[in-house]
């Protein structure tokens, strides 16, 4: 009795994954995908905001790309700091 819990079930080899285990690392890559997505549209929309920011010259202007750079900036950080969270912690 004490060994059976460490067999693996009838009908799947030893070496297989375990279907929760498979289906946990199907679901993370494709939750990894849609981070990586996100973060890249935040960082094209901060590049964006910033290369409007040299034409602006009204200071009110200035200000509004100046903060909407700043937002979208930092979001793509946080987002691409937890991907390398998430790549850490698989691994």
């Amino acid at each position: 009795m004490a060994g059976e819990a460490t067999k693996p079930p009838p009908g799947r080899a030893p070496d297989d994954l375990d279907p929760a285990r498979a289906e946990g690392e199907k679901v993370g890559a494709r939750i990894d995908a849609a981070f990586e997505k996100l973060a890249r549209k935040m960082r094209a929309r901060a590049d964006k905001a910033h290369g409007k920011l040299d034409a602006a010259t009204p200071a009110e202007k200035r200000a509004v790309l100046l903060r909407r750079y700043e937002l979208y900036a930092d979001a793509a950080a946080y987002l691409e700091e937890r991907l390398v969270q998430r790549g850490e912690r698989s691994t």
